[in-house]
């Protein structure tokens, strides 16, 4: 959508109705909102040009790195490196910047066998509780309906790790139809930059590439 901003050079201005105003008869507030907004709208899209040229040459470095480290674990150890999911945090000579670049699969579910699972665990969770149980009640409750009303991925998975250590069959059934529900959707790559502070931690130069 194009965006038109007037100015007093404009005869006529248009509203949001369509209808067609003259100059002498806008408000003299909304002549001020205006200036503002348009000086706003182009100062905002100058740094998101920016933050999205620094977001490519963030990964493109990132690509380069990797491949580096990827040629010296081979000529260090004789075999190439296995391929993982892109992720990689490095550093410059001094490590006082932190470089990092995570690679997140975004997770599907299935309602209609997240539904089944979901019963199965309140059947082993019902009655008396342990304290380990009243752990795994806490990750359901949390991983099955969080404060947007979704599926937590990350709570589910924790879940997930506790089946080589409960032999109910009704979690290890569970268990099984949360892996069946699961599917990844998108993949989202994460970048950060940090910088040492005075005191020897990092500090993240905030530019919040999550939309990107």
């Amino acid at each position: 959508m194009s965006v038109k901003t007037y100015t007093s050079k404009d005869a006529t201005w248009v509203n949001a109705a369509g209808d067609l105003v003259p100059y002498k008869f806008v408000p003299l507030i909304d002549r001020q909102k205006e200036k503002v907004a348009a000086t706003l709208l182009a100062d905002a899209l100058s740094i998101e040009g920016k933050l999205l040229k620094l977001h490519a040459a963030m990964h493109l470095a990132t690509q380069q790195v990797s491949a580096l480290v990827k040629q010296e674990y081979a000529i260090k150890q004789g075999k190439e490196k296995k391929e993982g999911k892109g992720s990689i945090t490095w550093y410059n000579f001094d490590k006082s910047i932190k470089i990092e670049a995570d690679v997140n699969d975004l997770v599907k579910w299935d309602s209609a066998l997240m539904t089944e699972a979901l019963h199965l665990l309140q059947q082993y969770l019902s009655g008396s509780l342990s304290d380990a149980q009243m752990l795994i009640k806490d990750m359901v409750s949390d991983g099955f309906s969080n404060s947007k009303g979704m599926i937590d991925s990350r709570r589910i998975f924790q879940l997930l790790k506790y089946e080589s250590k409960i032999k109910d069959k009704r979690f290890l059934s569970a268990c099984e139809l949360i892996k069946q529900a699961q599917s990844i959707d998108t993949t989202k790559l994460y970048m950060r930059i940090w910088v040492k502070d005075d005191k020897g931690g990092y500090r993240n130069v905030n530019l919040n590439f999550s939309s990107i």
